[in-house]
């Protein structure tokens, strides 16, 4: 078995709670997926859900032992795909890298939306940058099945492109 692929420390998958707030927050900044004066559309999709504005959109965390946040995930439905869902944020504390907490997210992510209700869905997209400090991301990805569907070109600025990767749950 791929080690990376392996849970090696316990973490327990549930939904985000107001309370999670600050260290999801704090996941975000410590990967460098945003700087601190970034962070007005993350704030506002995380309050959306849990306010019940975002109708449908699913923020998860990872609790390692004693609670706490190790890892979070936001997923939400394509508005004009059939059954297509978007993985819009995905880290886990850098210090827990390789752990598990993330793959744990994503089996979640992929088990609930092959089996809840009107949840269902048939294809799980990612987007993600090209950016060296991004390699290990697409890795992960990758390692997980989701097959590199495309390239955007300079997308997030001039020489970082938006590669989106594209996962069958059918």
């Amino acid at each position: 078995m791929d080690q990376s692929l392996e849970v090696t420390e316990p973490v327990s998958v549930r939904a985000a709670e107001a309370a999670d707030v600050e260290q999801i927050r704090a996941l975000a900044i410590g990967n460098g997926m945003f700087a601190p004066e970034d962070m007005d559309g993350f704030d506002e999709g995380l309050n959306g859900y849990l306010s019940g504005a975002l109708a449908g959109h699913r923020w998860l965390v990872a609790a390692g032992l004693g609670g706490r946040v190790v890892a979070a995930a936001y997923v939400a439905p394509e508005p004009f795909g059939d059954r297509v869902w978007n993985l819009y944020f995905l880290a886990a504390d850098p210090s827990r890298h390789r752990r598990g907490a993330g793959s744990a997210l994503v089996r979640h992510v992929e088990r609930s939306l092959r089996h809840e209700g009107d949840a269902v869905a048939r294809v799980l997209i990612v987007e993600t940058s090209s950016s060296g400090s991004y390699e290990g991301a697409r890795e992960f990805y990758a390692s997980r099945g989701f097959d590199r569907e495309a390239v955007i070109r300079e997308f997030y600025g001039p020489g970082e492109d938006k590669i989106v990767f594209w996962k069958s749950l059918v």
